[in-house]
Parts: C-alpha cells; structure tokens; sequence
C-alpha cells in the first residue's frame, strides 16, 4: 500500500460507488446462508459467518497485543464498551463514527487488521462504507465485521453480499464479539 493514503474523496458522500448487482444464483446463495442457524444464533444474540476459501492456507492467530482494530461507531457508550472489551484482551483500537473520520483511520499507520462496522451511522450507512471498503483497490482484502443493531434477514444478507466477513447483531456479549474479531483475523 502506498505510504500516503488519502481517502478522504472516496469516502465522501458526493463521490458515488455503485453497489455491486450480484447474479441471481449468487443472490440465492446469500440469501440461503441468512436461513442457516437463525433461529440458534438468535437465540445467542447474535449472527455470523465467517468465510474462509479452502484454497486460503490457515493463518495463525496474531497476538492480541499486536491486532488494531477501528471501531466505526456513532454511539460513544458503545464505542466505550467495545473498546473496553477489546482492550481487555490487549488489543489496539481506532475510533471512527463518521465519514471524514474514517477516512483518516483507514489511512493511518500501523493500518487495521481489521473493521467493525455499524450500520446506522450519523452521517453515512455502514452498507455503503462496506460497498466502497470492497470496491477500493487499496483496501478491499481488509477485513469487516458488521456489529449493528439490524438483525432481519434482508440486512445479514445484504452485509454478506457486500462482501462483509462476518454479522453480529447487538446486543452482543462481550465474549461473542471477541470470538468473532479473533476468528475474522485469525482467518
């Protein structure tokens, strides 16, 4: 990646970034992946997939101490909380709950492993933040992990078609949302 990034014209709200139109095959398949364990995840508060091909090799989990992640929420009591949670497994955090904001995150240094992603933003929604994350050739490999309070079926498998790697519903507890952030970046 280059040294100087800036995305602040990406990330704005005049610049449009079409949404992909998936084939209707691949939207089915999406659409079946939010059926699959629904009533169970429910049940737990929360929903989930996380994808790895079977052509990735396993990646070895980092050190906790070692993993950054931006935090892209506009609620301060649930940034605390989610950074608290974080933090107490050591790792590092950004903060971001608006557009302009998240811009200068992801062109930071040392850069994320990995974004948690709300939808309902003040100023943006998180589906279109995920939309042009996936269609920017600087960060499209970067990981995504959705944590909103959207939980219907139609939301798990729009985030999933975007290319999010993982959907949490909130509330979530504390060690549900680790798991999640290690199994994304883990991955």
């Amino acid at each position: 990646m280059a040294d100087n990034l800036d995305f602040t014209r990406h990330f704005s709200a005049k610049f449009t970034v079409p949404e992909p139109v998936p084939s209707a095959e691949a939207a089915r398949d999406v659409d079946q992946l939010g059926l699959i364990g629904v009533a169970a995840l429910q049940d737990k508060g929360y929903y989930t997939r996380i994808v790895v091909g079977s052509d990735t090799p396993a990646r070895k989990l980092l050190d906790p101490t070692k993993i950054r992640v931006l935090i892209v929420e506009d609620d301060n009591g649930t940034a605390l909380l989610i950074e608290k949670t974080l933090h107490s497994r050591g790792c590092q955090t950004l903060r971001a709950d608006n557009r302009l904001e998240i811009a200068g995150a992801l062109a930071s240094r040392p850069f994320p492993h990995l974004v948690l992603l709300d939808v309902m933003l003040r100023d943006a929604n998180g589906f279109d933040i995920l939309n042009r994350i996936r269609q920017h050739k600087e960060l499209e490999k970067l990981p995504v992990l959705m944590l909103t309070a959207l939980s219907e079926r139609k939301h798990v498998a729009r985030g999933l078609m975007l290319g999010a790697n993982g959907y949490i519903t909130k509330p979530v507890l504390p060690s549900t949302l680790l798991e999640a952030v290690e199994a994304v970046v883990s991955g």
